[in-house]
């Protein structure tokens, strides 16, 4: 394993709660620098960089040396004013690096009752928010980034079959017929230098595909029977469930229950009365031998999973894990995203909302304003609310109803 240098200067970006820095800190990294949001920060002489926040926990990351700008988004779903910011800070974008596939369990690990409510997201959705990032920014080159994965553990190779692969992207790109910018398929261990241009390999990770998947799975099979081994060690008790999961429900703000509608229910099989239910209207969770009827998502994720993931404090995240599946009665689908939304933020440290009443929080919005008046703005178009939901998640030219 190699060995991490504590003395290593650390650059994270600076959100409204500090969180990312205590982690650091806690760590044992000795000098930790916050990069606010926008801000053009120089590490060494001739090499800028600059953080971009988007959201409660994403960023996009530029970096330039003054001739080539790269413009890393991972899966930062950043549009509109505060993509524009980008464009005005650091003129022509060289290299856009972006996701181009899903990183959540909606809609391939879902169930509802209402076909619809599994229709608000598609895959043309993901090419499509690809593009329109192209589009706003006019790059140089526009290379899918940071989506290519597999998924080898058993409950979750079938959903091989669903990833949105960088072929799909490109396919998309050149029906687009977007002028000024060059698609550019890049593989782990290709490069790219000022002078003599692209170096890319033979290896086409695509060809053969499925057969490749197998020769993976197997060479890490041993690796998860370990871990599944492990998971089978790991019990939950109502008493942990309710001690975490309650902290949560009494950290909402007041009003909830008139957002949160409908409960969500776990089932832990193991238990006599294996449905845990959240219930936002009394903010509190009960333990019974059935859902009831008024429960809103159904939700069923590996026992030994569930209890480390409440241990680790990172409940949230499980669906990015494939993990688990979610059975969502109709009309109910709004509900499920707000009770994930809400647990993630509460995780990370934005509830209760005294938490962040603070200074720090209040510098961090005001250089976010452009976000805050895009925010603002979807949530005034008419439509349902998993629609304007849906509407922060993708592109302008994706909304729902």
């Amino acid at each position: 394993m190699r060995r991490i240098d504590k003395r290593a200067h650390v650059l994270i970006p600076k959100f409204g709660v500090d969180v990312m820095r205590r982690e650091c800190e806690s760590l044992g990294f000795q000098t930790v620098t916050e990069l606010a949001h926008g801000e053009v920060f120089e590490p060494v002489p001739g090499l800028s960089i600059a953080s971009f926040q988007y959201g409660f926990d994403d960023t996009a990351l530029l970096i330039t040396d003054g001739k080539t700008v790269i413009g890393d988004f991972n899966d930062c779903k950043i549009r509109g004013r505060p993509l524009r910011q980008i464009r005005d800070t650091f003129g022509p974008i060289t290299f856009l690096l972006k996701n181009h596939s899903w990183a959540m369990s909606y809609p391939n690990r879902y169930d509802a009752e209402d076909a619809g409510d599994l229709a608000l997201l598609s895959r043309d959705d993901y090419a499509t928010d690809f593009l329109d990032t192209v589009r706003e920014l006019r790059p140089r080159y526009a290379v899918p980034f940071a989506s290519m994965v597999c998924f080898l553990h058993p409950e979750t190779f079938d959903l091989n079959d669903e990833v949105i692969t960088p072929r799909d992207v490109q396919k998309a790109f050149h029906a687009a017929n977007i002028a000024g910018t060059e698609f550019v398929e890049m593989a782990p261990g290709d490069s790219w230098e000022s002078d003599t241009g692209f170096h890319c390999t033979d290896t086409d990770f695509y060809v053969d595909r499925a057969e490749r998947l197998v020769r993976m799975q197997q060479e890490v099979e041993p690796k998860i029977d370990e871990e599944t081994a492990r998971e089978r060690d790991r019990a939950l008790t109502f008493e942990q469930f309710e001690s975490y999961l309650g902290r949560f429900l009494r950290a909402l703000p007041p009003g909830i229950r008139w957002l949160v509608r409908r409960p969500v229910s776990f089932e832990v099989p193991s238990d006599s009365h294996p449905w845990w239910t959240l219930d936002f209207r009394t903010r509190r969770v009960r333990r019974e031998r059935e859902p009831g009827a008024d429960v809103g998502s159904r939700v069923r994720i590996p026992e030994g999973v569930l209890a480390d993931s409440i241990g680790k404090g990172v409940l949230g995240i499980v669906p990015i894990s494939m993990r688990m599946r979610v059975r969502v009665a109709s009309g109910a689908i709004g509900n499920d995203f707000l009770f994930w939304g809400l647990l993630s933020l509460w995780e990370i440290g934005y509830l209760p909302a005294h938490r962040v009443a603070n200074r720090r929080m209040v510098e961090a919005a005001w250089r976010r304003r452009r976000e805050g008046l895009e925010f603002g703005a979807s949530l005034m178009r008419r439509g349902p609310l998993v629609a304007r939901l849906k509407s922060n998640l993708m592109s302008d030219s994706e909304r729902v109803g």
